[in-house]
């Protein structure tokens, strides 16, 4: 269910996009050359846009945007009639401090969904179904303070921010290795002989990687970006298909998390979570909820679709 409710999010997300922003149909879209593209021409192709789909286990399978995001809505509708059942259904309270958690966070969310269409009332509908979610799955679950203190102090690890390295990367042929030396020798700037010359996507940002951890690199990367001064470059190193070199930036020692209020609540939930899984079977619930509901679509179609899938084993 969390793996499905993951890989089509970005579907219901574009349905709620057409719901706000093209309420009318029969409206046109866009004009190509003067000749319009209709808002049902548009709802009907991203309905059927060929080439969607999810994963399955290892697999892409195929299938029509429009039964992804109705599965989607149905199990959404269905969460949220189990969560009232088991008395957990979020509060209107609870629903309000998550989201201003959010925007705390991401303080340009709001502004970035409205671009695409989607309100304030959309998100909240999906923090209320993410509520949902977690309510049913840690059912009876309680995690104390002294078993998160004493989590954090088990696992040292898990709560340290590792070394980190602020790159920018050259990859290229063996063929051009002599020419990018030349031109960093003749005071090219790293970035701009990046741009010209590197094969990698980093090419756009002039090879910019940001910060990557240590535990990313093999071990005889680490030993040799160690071994760099801080502005200067590293010796080229062979890749699986090329060779490459780093800018070495900057150096970010490792850090400890402290056990501040919001690590003590964010692990909190992921204990609740941990322990929650084991307790209370959320798939089951959803496939038992799913072959009991009376459910009908008014697309022919997808009503087809649906009622198949609404008799498979799982659902998902």
């Amino acid at each position: 269910m969390l793996k499905f409710r993951t890989l089509v999010i970005t579907v219901c997300l574009a349905v709620s996009a057409l719901a706000s922003a093209q309420s009318d149909p029969t409206k046109p879209i866009a004009t190509v050359n003067g000749e319009t593209i209709g808002g049902m021409e548009y709802f009907r192709r991203m309905e059927f846009l060929p080439g969607f789909g999810k994963m399955v286990g290892a697999r892409f399978i195929e299938s029509w945007p429009g039964y992804l995001a109705l599965q989607q809505l149905i199990n959404e509708r269905l969460m949220l009639q189990i969560a009232k059942e088991k008395n957990v259904y979020p509060k209107d309270a609870d629903v309000t401090a998550e989201l201003d958690l959010r925007l705390k966070n991401t303080p340009t969310l709001l502004e970035s969904l409205a671009k695409v269409g989607i309100t304030r009332a959309d998100l909240e509908r999906q923090v209320r179904v993410d509520l949902a979610e977690f309510n049913i799955t840690t059912m009876g679950v309680n995690v104390t303070d002294q078993e998160i203190e004493q989590h954090y102090k088990d696992n040292p690890t898990r709560f340290t921010v590792p070394k980190r390295y602020k790159l920018r990367l050259i990859a290229v042929s063996e063929d051009k290795k002599a020419q990018v030396d030349s031109a960093l020798a003749g005071g090219k700037p790293f970035a701009d002989v990046a741009r010209d010359m590197s094969s990698d996507p980093s090419a756009l940002q002039g090879g910019a990687l940001g910060e990557i951890p240590a535990t990313a690199f093999a071990e005889v990367v680490t030993k040799l970006l160690d071994a760099t001064k801080i502005g200067s470059t590293t010796e080229w190193i062979k890749g699986t298909s090329g060779w490459f070199k780093f800018l070495l930036e900057d150096v970010k020692a490792s850090e400890k998390i402290p056990l501040d209020a919001n690590t003590k609540a964010q692990l909190r939930r992921s204990l609740m979570l941990d322990r929650g899984r084991v307790r209370n079977n959320l798939d089951k619930m959803m496939s038992d909820a799913r072959k009991k509901a009376n459910i009908s679509v008014n697309q022919p179609g997808l009503n087809e679709m649906i009622q198949e899938w609404q008799k498979s084993a799982s659902g998902d």
